[in-house]
């Protein structure tokens, strides 16, 4: 896993490229507060998010650090606060397969829609059949 600066397309040329992407990234020019929240997962595999962060990030006020893996199954409360320092920052979808972390496969990606000042991820993991349900999440950059 590492840090971009710039959004990574799906190269899966059985749907449209420009509305899949691999990587989001965002630049951050002060430390900001990142709203996510877990909506739904329709997968049989742990699904969850992955973040890269140029110079930290942070859950709940814990130690910042530039990778970080949030996994639904393990989140107790559906909605976390992360702190995120200046720079780039990398948000993907991840799942575990095997007992390892997959990610960027051939057929996994993210939709991205926005209301407002929200946006709505809906990711498909490398096995799924390409509904973009294996996980819902939405991120508010506050």
């Amino acid at each position: 896993m590492l840090l971009v600066k710039e959004k990574v397309y799906s190269t899966n040329k059985s749907v449209k490229s420009d509305e899949t992407i691999h990587t989001e990234v965002f630049q951050m020019n002060e430390e900001k507060v990142i709203k996510l929240k877990f909506l739904s997962s329709n997968s049989p595999r742990n699904q969850g998010v992955g973040f890269i962060s140029e110079n930290g990030i942070s859950i709940n006020d814990a130690p910042k650090q530039k990778t970080v893996i949030i996994w639904r199954s393990e989140i107790q409360q559906s909605e976390l606060i992360l702190k995120c320092s200046s720079g780039f920052l990398n948000i993907f979808n991840v799942w575990e397969e095997e007992r390892m972390v997959g990610f960027h496969d051939f057929q996994s990606g993210m939709r991205i829609k926005k209301e407002n000042d929200v946006m709505f991820y809906s990711c498909n993991d490398a096995f799924a059949n390409g509904d973009f349900t294996s996980l819902v999440f939405s991120l508010q950059i506050l």
